[in-house]
């Protein structure tokens, strides 16, 4: 019995502290993920449409590459073998934008679009 009312007030004192943060307003980021093998996109380039203002992370996992690159933003990340590239933003420009894998200095591979509205 003295379990239960433990385990009650326990439950008790997070309530509020669970409306709290639930209350705060932020909304959890948009989440893109690529995947590129080899050969490229499996199905070709993902196309993403997200709205302005959103808070966007880009994850790609490569397994060729050097950087990933954002174009409209300008953001670039080097590609990592071990962890997907994460490229967080805010989507503040509005328009249509590549999502590119720099594959060599001189060679690059589209491998998304994003559609800011």
């Amino acid at each position: 019995m003295r379990y239960v009312i433990t385990l009650l007030a326990v439950a008790a004192a997070l309530v509020p502290v669970t409306a709290f943060s639930a209350s705060t307003g932020v909304a959890r980021p948009t989440t893109l993920r690529i995947t590129v093998g080899k050969h490229g996109v499996a199905g070709g380039p993902k196309k993403f449409t997200v709205r302005s203002g959103a808070r966007v992370v880009l994850l790609v996992r490569s397994a060729i590459g050097k950087e990933v690159h954002l174009h409209g933003y300008d953001l670039e990340r080097p590609v990592r073998r071990t962890a997907p590239t994460r490229i967080a933003f805010v989507a503040r420009v509005r328009g249509v934008f590549e999502i590119e894998l720099h594959v060599t200095e001189s060679q690059e591979l589209k491998i998304g679009q994003l559609t800011v509205r």
